[in-house]
């Protein structure tokens, strides 16, 4: 019996086919794989950078304004959350798989606050925040200390030449008026004060050596807010499906520590 070596060639053809097959599919994959692989590694990397980046706006809003400044910039699409987007902010053309998306917001606008103020140290709060329209005041606070003496604590509310403070010797407030040669004094309560001035300060000092000091701060009126000595501020950078999130916080007290020297009495 002669048996047909044309039928081994086929089988031995169809082998090879599916061996090259295979081995081509394979080195696809491993290509496509390590392509997708360098663009989300590329991507990742630009989220990151443009998260700096609205890190670098917020700061830069911020000291335009100064550092009491409420503002946020949302992920929605609009001038500065695609700033960087390589269509010259034509909206039209933005494409969230290519082109970067960025916000930034802080939490530096509250009506109720509470703090350890540590040792021989000091807390700067203004009493106000300002918007892009314009500054939005404080008429009235309740300052309470939860832990450790009251009478430790030093505190003046600040207003340009006046300013008024806590008077242990007179059990009363007192409001302070600096002129070209003296202070001047007059009792006065802080609702009075406060709605009167603008741009006011509450400086914060603990004059205890060992212990910290818990306090809180309250707005009298709910609807009023106030700005928190020390805030973070949240940046983020969103592209394709991958978003990074950086965080700062600024110590507000820092940039107005000059005023720590209008602490007069205790």
């Amino acid at each position: 019996m002669i048996l047909n070596k044309n039928w081994y060639s086929v089988v031995i053809s169809l082998l090879l086919v599916w061996f090259i097959l295979v081995l081509s599919t394979g080195i696809f994959r491993l290509i496509l794989n390590e392509m997708k692989s360098n663009r989300a590694m590329w991507d990742y990397m630009k989220a990151y950078a443009w998260a700096e980046s609205a890190q670098e706006l917020a700061l830069l809003d911020i000291k335009e304004k100064w550092y009491w400044y409420i503002w946020s910039v949302d992920n929605s699409v609009n001038s500065k959350s695609v700033i960087l987007s390589e269509n010259n902010l034509d909206y039209s053309k933005y494409n969230r798989v290519n082109d970067v998306l960025i916000s930034y917001s802080n939490d530096w606008k509250v009506n109720s606050y509470e703090w350890e103020l540590k040792p021989l140290w000091y807390d700067i709060i203004p009493l106000f925040y300002i918007d892009d329209v314009w500054e939005h005041k404080v008429n009235d606070i309740n300052l309470n200390i939860i832990s450790w003496n009251v009478s430790d604590l030093s505190w003046n509310i600040v207003w340009k030449l006046n300013w008024i403070s806590w008077k242990w010797l007179w059990s009363t407030w007192v409001k302070k008026t600096l002129t070209s040669n003296w202070f001047t004094y007059e009792e006065q309560q802080i609702w009075n004060f406060l709605s009167t001035s603008s741009t006011n300060y509450l400086v914060l000092f603990n004059s205890w050596k060992s212990n910290d000091l818990l306090y809180s701060l309250d707005s009298s009126n709910p609807v009023e807010f106030f700005t928190k000595p020390s805030l973070n501020i949240v940046s983020t950078g969103e592209l394709s499906n991958y978003k990074q999130n950086l965080n700062t916080n600024i110590n507000n007290t820092e940039f107005l520590n000059i005023l720590k020297y209008s602490i007069y009495s205790n």
